[in-house]
């Protein structure tokens, strides 16, 4: 008889399941944000200018971001985001002459070909400067796409 329990006593603990675990809530996590430097809209960049623009996010800090142009061969577009100083000063890398309004800052030529553009922006001093221009494009489509870019982020 007490054989007969303990198989009873079995036979109901046996069909006795544990209510499932419930399932753990999806974990979703944010791609970190993009160097502060990093600021440019490269797609509208890469239609005004005619080129492929991707920021190297890895070098990047909130100070200094690098694009590098696709195919150019080298070329590159350096952004850098420092104290404020007259914008007047900053235009004594310009190519004489050359110095045109862009958004609240300017973009002019540099000597040798580059392209170069600053604004003021949140009390900084915003430079995007390409030391060359690469050869899909010219410096004046790449001065329009400085220029562009002045206005979107200022």
């Amino acid at each position: 008889m007490r054989l007969l329990g303990v198989l009873a006593g079995a036979a109901v603990l046996a069909g006795c399941t544990a209510a499932p675990a419930p399932e753990a809530a999806p974990v979703t996590t944010q791609p970190p944000a993009p160097p502060a430097a990093c600021l440019l809209d490269a797609d509208a960049l890469t239609m005004a200018s005619g080129v492929a623009w991707a920021p190297d996010e890895i070098a990047a800090s909130d100070t200094r971001c690098i694009y590098d142009a696709d195919g150019g061969g080298g070329e590159f577009l350096v952004v850098e985001i420092a104290p404020a100083v007259p914008l007047d000063d900053v235009a004594a890398v310009c190519t004489a002459g050359s110095r045109t309004p862009a958004g609240t800052g300017f973009v002019c030529g540099l000597p040798g070909g580059g392209v170069f553009a600053a604004t003021e922006r949140d009390g900084d001093l915003l430079t995007l400067a390409a030391a060359a221009v690469p050869a899909a494009t010219t410096a004046d489509r790449l001065a329009t796409a400085l220029d562009a870019q002045l206005t979107l982020v200022g």
